[in-house]
Formats: structure tokens, sequence, C-alpha cells
């Protein structure tokens, strides 16, 4: 039987996602000995799952019937991330679709008034987030809401969609496979994938690195030839180049930064001018056109070379 100390440790765990033996030690004014044989207890019963330096909720319900800040919180870093580089792909004037789910959340956080911008989501957090942005339109399909994920659903939604034509649609899943095949738990997504897939130019799955090379329930939609998976640093390298081997871009954080390191090595002082022969010039802008060619390279990145004088003697 759970001890009253164990209960606040699950309703915490329930809050945040994940739990810290050290702060929970400090919170409760016990020994982390005594927090980890409290860890060691819920998990013999089923109630988390313990990982280093700490427990996380389990995973045989696969969040399921969570609450939305809850499953927020779970892999935060890696969601924010992926909704960060997301952002990036985004150009004025575009028709966008944005779905519901707690990685869509942060890509939406990540919007601002640079772009004009037309978004068409079934989210009530997306509207809440983009609802301050004077350079964004939204429009908010109806329909059942889906209380996991604040979504709406059904064929009120469907029917909608069927209005709408998107450049880009940002989507996410439970799983996806090797072939690009996109799982989620529950029939409910279906419908709106199918007719997403028939009306966008380019779909882009924002998925966390737990959740590649895995099966679910239902296969909601394939990723085509020029579509994108934005993903995180920790997925498999052989996930990735089967993927991109079908045509389909991955975009990583990994290959993204070294080449954006790359770029800072050649950052320039504003105080100072540097000479570079014409050999030298030709090599870095062909480096800038590839990593903007591959959405390695922001358009700020060009700062670092206005304080160069080229010389062609």
């Amino acid at each position: 039987m759970k001890n009253h100390r164990q209960e606040q440790i699950l309703e915490i765990l329930k809050e945040k996602g994940k739990v810290n033996v050290h702060n929970l030690s400090e919170y409760f004014s016990v020994t982390p000995k005594t927090i980890r044989r409290d860890l060691e207890f819920l998990e013999e019963n089923g109630e988390l799952v313990r990982i280093h330096g700490g427990a996380e909720m389990t995973k045989t319900d696969i969040l399921r019937d969570k609450p939305f800040g809850v499953r927020l919180n779970i892999e935060a870093e890696k969601k924010e991330k992926i909704g960060k580089e997301a952002a990036m792909l985004l150009k004025n004037g575009q028709r966008i679709f944005i779905g519901a789910g707690s990685t869509l959340d942060y890509l939406s956080s990540y919007i601002d008034n640079t772009n004009r911008l037309y978004v068409v989501t079934d989210s009530i957090t997306v509207v809440n987030q983009l609802n301050n942005r004077s350079e964004v339109e939204i429009f908010m399909i109806g329909g059942e809401i889906t209380k996991h994920i604040l979504g709406a659903s059904g064929t009120i939604a469907e029917n909608t969609l069927k209005n709408f034509w998107f450049d880009m649609a940002f989507i996410s899943a439970s799983t996806v496979d090797q072939e690009g095949h996109l799982f989620h738990r529950g029939p409910a997504e279906f419908g709106i994938y199918k007719h997403l897939a028939e009306r966008t130019t380019k779909l882009v799955a924002l998925i966390d690195s737990t959740k590649l090379g895995k099966h679910n329930f239902i296969n909601v939609a394939k990723l085509r030839k020029n579509d994108i998976l934005i993903t995180d640093e920790d997925a498999d390298p052989a996930f990735i180049e089967a993927l991109r081997l079908q045509g389909k871009e991955v975009i990583n954080p990994i290959e993204i930064n070294k080449r954006r390191d790359f770029m800072r090595v050649h950052e320039i002082s504003s105080i100072g001018k540097v000479t570079l022969d014409a050999f030298s010039f030709y090599v870095i802008i062909g480096e800038m056109k590839k990593a903007i060619s591959r959405r390695l390279l922001n358009s700020y990145y060009f700062f670092y070379f206005r304080t160069i004088t080229i010389s062609f003697t």
C-alpha cells in the first residue's frame, strides 16, 4: 500500500511527466536513498519507470489518457528543438496547416510576426499561441475535441479541410516506421491525415527519436518523396539514411549544428576588415549556398560576412 509521500510523488509525476531524485529528496526533506526506495516500490507496482537519476511515467498506456499539460513535458527539450527547426521552414505568404499535439505546440510558440502566414489548425492550443500574432491569420476547424491532444476530429473537421490547400502541413504521430508510414493509437486522426495528404504540397512530420522505427495501431498516412521528417539528435543514423534513400528529407539537429558551426568558424568581427583571395571567397559562398539549399543555414548568418573585403589581386 502506498504511503502519503509516494502518493505525492505520483501527483508530481503526473504534473511534470518526469521526476528527479535530488529534487524530490529536497522537497520532502528526506535522503536520496529514501526516495530511491519509494521509486523502486512504485515501479514494482507499475506506477512509473525508473531512469537514471529519477523516474518517468509508465509507457504502458503510451500517454493516451494523460492531460495535454503532462504530455507537453514529456521529452520537452527534444520537442522544443524540433519545433524551433520546423519554424525555420516558414516563409512569407505561406498557407500552412498545424496539427494538434505537444510537439506542434512548441512549433507554434516559435512563430512570430516576421512572416505573413495563413494558418489552419485543429488545435485549441495552437490558436491560443498564435492569437496575439498580428501577421498571422488563423482558421480554426471544428469537430469533436480529442481531449488528450486538445484537437478537433471527426466528420465536421474532415469536411472543413476539403475547402483548403496548403503549402505545408505540420503534423506529428505516435510512431513512424522505416518506410515513412505514420501511425496513431486511435482512429480519430485517420480522416484528418487522409485529407491533408491529398491537399498539401509538402507534409512535415515532427517526431522525436523515441518514436522512430516503430509501428502502432493505425497507419494514418505515409511520408512521400520530398516530404520532411524533423527529429532530434538521438535519432538512429541508419533510420535516417533509410528514409533519405526513399527521397524523403530528414532534418536532424546534429547535422544542422555541424554545418552552422562550420559557418561560425568564418565569423568576422564588425570592428576590423578581412581580406580573402578570390578562391577562398568562392569556397565560402559555395558552402553558404549548399547550407541554404538544405535549410541548414538561416539568412541571419549573412551578417558574419558583411565586413569582409574581397581582394582579387
